[in-house]
């Protein structure tokens, strides 16, 4: 639910007209890793900061965050006074350092600055400098990559998890997204086969260490099934 002034009469009659005149915003940055196309922030301000003037509007946003999760608070603001602001986006950033903190922190403005003006991205795929929230807040290093070919990750006895020491990068939203589509191609309904191959326990995708996800696509594209 999202906060608001006492009256939205006028902000809302505003935003009718920005949405009236906005367009679709065409992809203007490239993830380097899959070669897939997305809009930028400042490319989508840019692109809308002119109808938003002309009707009186102005889009202001706040990063906070405790040094482990990054929040976005985004208020659309219209000359009156009157104010529509969002719920708190929050994220975790995989790297606990200024550059994992600046990259969740345009991740998170970028997709809470398109929500709150229900702008139209299309396909939007970057996952090469967001961060996001892994499930669990999972920031353990891989076992040691010590397996043989996937012919024998049937002799692979499964581990509880894989030791901690919070060194580990994790898989990028993108790569999420391709192994999850990889995983329904291959049949599988959950992580069990994964968790095997891998040598540990796994509850989502999103716990997966970067080291392995080479290693992954190869064996789920081993046990990809046949076209029907």
């Amino acid at each position: 639910m999202c906060n608001k002034s006492e009256t939205i009469g006028k902000i809302a009659m505003a935003l009718v007209k920005f949405s009236e005149e906005v367009r679709p915003i065409e992809k203007d940055g490239t993830n380097p890793h899959f070669r897939s196309a997305y809009t930028t922030l400042d490319h989508m301000i840019d692109s809308t900061k002119p109808i938003l003037t002309k009707h009186g509007l102005t889009v202001m946003q706040f990063p906070g965050g405790d040094g482990q999760k990054i929040t976005v608070r985004t208020m659309v603001i219209h000359e009156s006074g009157e104010w529509i602001e969002t719920e708190p986006l929050t994220l975790q950033a995989v790297k606990t350092d200024p550059q994992g903190a600046g990259s969740a922190i345009t991740y998170a403005r970028r997709y809470s600055y398109a929500a709150a003006l229900s702008l139209s991205l299309g396909d939007d795929d970057d996952g090469n400098s967001s961060s996001h929230a892994p499930q669990g807040s999972y920031n353990r290093q891989q076992n040691q990559t010590n397996h043989q070919s996937s012919h024998s990750q049937q002799e692979r006895t499964t581990q509880s998890t894989p030791p901690s020491n919070g060194s580990a990068k994790l898989a990028t939203e993108g790569q999420v997204k391709l192994l999850r589509m990889k995983r329904q191609q291959a049949g599988f309904t959950g992580n069990d086969e994964i968790s095997k191959f891998l040598g540990f326990d796994i509850s989502s995708l999103t716990e997966l260490p970067m080291a392995k996800v080479n290693d992954l696509i190869k064996f789920l594209d081993e046990q990809k099934q046949p076209a029907r």
